[in-house]
């Protein structure tokens, strides 16, 4: 993939066209990771909602007829729900996390992380975490780059919940791994904003190529 991995202009616009919506619209609430009895399999409310934006109002921008879009169907999500016991270095959180980087190690990912600014890069995404516990803290997982000028820090207690969704917008097919938090008030039905969006990068031609979306496939198998 030659395509320019920060600042330019057209990385911004691909970046519009992914990344807030879905991070933001019709997400999980915090009421919802209240409850590890979240059915994994069922294709997500908000998943679909993505979906039906996306012919609803980006049909302009779409790179091809209604005909050629995938099915409602196809829209799917894959979640699970981690509490404390998890959020050590030999727990179930950290197990994925290395599963992620076994599986998706080296496919090219937009990582994205949202706040009061907008944080995006494309790199490759890191083959085996380090995790290191930092007193109260807790347990960190460090996802870095070889030459290190890339690093991505999570801390295992505050995430509570993992999905991988693919949707479809503007004509595209997204392949997204999303891990939440929770702040706040549990009862509130304000949508949870990820702590950490990962995209499969497309190239040129807007498309993941096949051996990434199998990684990720092979990935979401694991939340069956």
């Amino acid at each position: 993939h030659n395509t320019p991995r920060r600042g330019s202009s057209s990385e911004m616009s691909r970046a519009a066209v992914f990344a807030p919506s879905c991070a933001f619209a019709g997400a999980p609430t915090r009421r919802a990771f209240a409850s590890n009895r979240v059915a994994r399999h069922a294709p997500p409310e908000w998943g679909r909602g993505c979906v039906s934006f996306a012919r609803g109002k980006n049909t302009s921008a779409a790179s091809s007829s209604d005909t050629d879009l995938p099915p409602t169907e196809w829209a799917q999500e894959y979640r699970q729900s981690f509490d404390s016991g998890d959020s050590d270095e030999n727990g179930a959180l950290a197990t994925f996390l290395t599963d992620c980087g076994e599986v998706l190690g080296g496919v090219e990912t937009r990582f994205i992380v949202i706040g009061d600014a907008i944080l995006e890069t494309v790199v490759p995404f890191p083959k085996s975490p380090r995790f290191a516990v930092l007193g109260k803290k807790g347990t960190c997982a460090t996802f870095a780059s070889q030459d290190k000028t890339f690093e991505a820090h999570l801390f295992l207690s505050t995430i509570k919940a993992v999905t991988l969704a693919r949707v479809e917008r503007g004509g595209r097919k997204i392949y997204a791994v999303r891990f939440f938090g929770e702040t706040g008030d549990d009862k509130s039905d304000v949508p949870v904003r990820p702590k950490l969006t990962c995209l499969l990068h497309s190239g040129e031609n807007g498309e993941v190529p096949p051996s990434a979306v199998e990684a990720w496939e092979k990935l979401a198998g694991k939340l069956k």
